[in-house]
């Protein structure tokens, strides 16, 4: 029940959004061929009536009647089965185009992918829940869901010809005949319930090891993706044989899983093997006495035979498709997990943050790590005016990232109220991200890169020393490969200069800079941004000179300290 009402939670969203009439018309439009399919079968049945009566009489005409009814048959059947292919494929791109697109917007609304890796660590691989999960969710939910509603269709259409055809079947009583109404249907009904109801006994363990198996496999997938993103790191510590010990425990980890896998798929296609295949024969044996009497002809034996075997193969269908039900509640389970870890992250609520466009203010401001951690800051108000710029200073450990995180709303372990100019504030990272792309666009991200904006962005690398690469501007290369840490920091401070933000966090942004680099970056970014609220995080005497007020730890009362840069001098 559970599973079910993780499908429709999956689901409704779909097919209540403004797709759902397209939706609607390509679902029907599905079904109606699987019905042709179903009526197919239908006339196929009485057509192996009409033509094993032929041959037992000898009747060429009807014979040949039979065999041009056959080929419209085949004809019949693959127009519906291709036709079926067709729309259930447009559906399944209608859906699943929809269902990305909004959950990639549900995962970076909000900053939630960040929120997500700070404070739900456990959730595994959310690229493979976008990537991979979503697709197999909609391909076996309209698989299941078609197959299953044509196997219910299959199933009473035939059961018809079955209890008609148990009149055929009498059962000696002494000196009198007895005849069971819908002996055949009891059969194949019991017949097939005992063995669907085997086979989910039996495979009872699958929905757990395919859910775990995907686990397993995406944690090695992702230990592969570290080494490439950090092969120069690995290679200055020689750690090749530290990273093949985890590449190897992931794997084990994985083929020890599957195997288990394995041995209980074994167990289930051993057994529906068999059960599958001792159905042909069942309806032969109960008919024979009566076929061997005369009672009627051969062309009946094989209807019945045909019609057994189709009202089997539908109550047998969750036998068949038991290891897609297994991975499909797999999926629904680990989709359903992922979006309630995306939920609880909405409801967290962090520091109350207002727009106001020309100050900086925080009110009572107080910051503890997760899980009943230790408070880092208690009640900390602070106010700036635009040209003001403020220097952080703490021990590692303190909390000074944390507090740019939480100001911005990046960290919901705390609490007060934060008012800035939400729509033009920027951070400057230590590792400066670099998406892939050309140069020119880098610089401009997130922004959009103008041609005509060019003379700006060559003059701005000019200042920081970066020169070089405005010949490169139009290259398409690994840049966050090719460019120093340094160059990386560089350029961070050009996209400040291009942005012009009236708020501007720089947390460690020039580590991996000289002093004289530092120096110059500093200068230039206090030239081109006069007005622009600085707010540093950083342990280097030399940039005191660059910020008017300065925040710091008191070691020996473990509290926060504010002053002037001229009233510490």
């Amino acid at each position: 029940m559970n599973t079910l009402q993780g499908f429709w939670r999956l689901a409704r969203p779909f097919w209540t959004s403004s797709e759902k009439v397209p939706a609607l018309l390509l679902l029907a439009a599905t079904i109606l061929m699987n019905l042709g399919l179903v009526g197919v079968n239908i006339l196929n049945n009485f057509w192996n009536l009409n033509f094993y009566n032929a041959l037992q009489a000898l009747d060429y005409d009807a014979f040949l009647i039979s065999g041009g009814q056959f080929i419209l048959l085949q004809v019949a059947l693959t127009t519906f089965t291709v036709a079926a292919f067709h729309f259930q494929q447009k559906l399944t791109i209608r859906w699943l185009r929809w269902s990305i697109t909004n959950t990639l917007q549900d995962w970076l609304k909000d900053q939630r992918y960040l929120l997500l890796q700070l404070d739900s660590p456990e959730t595994d691989n959310p690229d493979q829940r976008v990537a991979d999960d979503i697709d197999m969710f909609i391909v076996i939910s309209l698989k299941l869901g078609l197959g299953l509603m044509t196997a219910l269709v299959s199933l009473f259409s035939f059961l018809n010809i079955l209890w008609n055809a148990s009149g055929l079947v009498t059962i000696p009583f002494g000196t009198e005949s007895l005849v069971i109404p819908g002996l055949l249907v009891w059969v194949v009904l019991l017949y097939s319930i005992a063995g669907t109801g085997g086979a989910f006994w039996l495979g009872r363990a699958l929905p757990g090891l395919n859910f775990l198996q995907q686990r397993r496999e995406a944690d090695f997938r992702f230990s592969l993706m570290r080494l490439r993103e950090h092969a120069e790191s690995i290679a200055q510590y020689r750690g090749e044989k530290a990273e093949m010990l985890t590449f190897a425990s992931r794997l084990e980890a994985a083929l020890q899983n599957f195997w288990e896998l394995v041995k209980k798929q074994k167990i289930v296609l051993g057994y529906s093997t068999f059960y599958m295949r001792t159905a042909t024969v069942i309806p032969m044996f109960i008919m024979a006495p009566q076929f061997f009497a005369g009672a009627f002809p051969l062309g009946r034996l094989t209807q019945i035979s045909a019609a057994f075997g189709e009202v089997h193969e539908a109550m047998a269908y969750l036998v068949r498709v038991f290891p897609q039900i297994a991975e499909w509640k797999s999926v629904v389970d680990r989709l359903t997990s992922f979006q309630n870890r995306l939920d609880a992250l909405s409801s967290n609520s962090g520091v109350n943050i207002h727009h106001q466009p020309h100050a900086f203010e925080i009110k009572k401001l107080n910051l503890w790590l997760p899980d009943g951690g230790k408070t880092l800051l208690r009640d900390f108000s602070l106010q700036l005016t635009p040209g003001d710029s403020l220097l952080i200073r703490a021990p590692s450990g303190f909390g000074k990232s944390t507090m740019i995180r939480a100001v911005c709303g990046l960290w919901k372990h705390a609490s007060g109220s934060a008012a800035y100019d939400t729509e033009n504030a920027l951070i400057l990272a230590q590792k400066p991200y670099f998406p892939l792309g050309r140069l020119r666009d880098i610089l401009w991200y997130p922004q959009i890169a103008d041609a005509d904006n060019d003379p700006a962005l060559s003059h701005a690398l000019q200042r920081f020393e970066l020169g070089h690469l405005i010949e490169q501007l139009d290259s398409e290369t690994d840049w966050s490969k090719k460019l120093s840490i340094g160059e990386q920091q560089r350029c961070s401070f050009v996209r400040a200069v291009l942005r012009k933000p009236k708020i501007l966090f720089l947390d460690e942004s020039t580590s991996a800079l000289d002093e004289n680099a530092e120096t110059l970056c500093y200068r230039h970014l206090k030239e081109e941004l006069p007005d622009t609220i600085l707010i540093s995080i950083g342990h280097r005497a030399s940039l005191e000179q660059f910020h008017s007020r300065i925040l710091e730890l008191d070691k020996d009362t473990n509290a926060l300290s504010l002053a002037s840069r001229e009233a510490l001098a």
